[in-house]
């Protein structure tokens, strides 16, 4: 496990996300591009993968639409998390698996004004992290 002090966490990385996006093509190239940068500096890449809700009719845990998207995969050394709407550290050990690796600053890769990137922020702030909320057109 290497240590690093920032980590570049995707919250918004499935198929369920992006998918259908009339956007979707050069928003997630755009991304892909953002991760290659962060691996090229030595940052931590950390993917969240929603379990799905159990309203009828939503994406599925274990469904294909919960799966990462194809232009994303996680890599040996990586970070995939399983976590629970709307809050990436509530429920999941991404706060110890961010802690174990001295990350500092967490910069934030979502689909702008969603749920998920507020409250994790937020929690993400009271755990003592720096969060950077990185903003690309979507």
């Amino acid at each position: 496990m290497s240590l690093t002090p920032n980590a570049l966490l995707l919250l918004n990385a499935q198929r369920h996300d992006l998918d259908d996006r009339p956007d979707e093509r050069q928003l997630a190239r755009d991304w892909a591009h953002l991760v290659d940068e962060a691996r090229a500096q030595g940052w931590l890449i950390a993917y969240v993968q929603w379990d799905g809700p159990e309203e009828e009719g939503t994406w599925a845990t274990f469904s294909k639409a919960w799966t990462l998207h194809p232009d994303f995969r996680a890599e040996q050394g990586d970070v995939l998390v399983r976590a629970s709407l709307p809050d990436a550290f509530t429920g999941s050990d991404l706060g110890a698996q961010l802690h174990a690796r001295a990350v500092q600053t967490l910069h934030l890769l979502a689909l702008p004004g969603t749920l998920e990137q507020t409250a994790t922020a937020a929690s993400a702030a009271e755990q003592g992290f720096t969060v950077l909320t990185l903003e690309l057109s979507a």
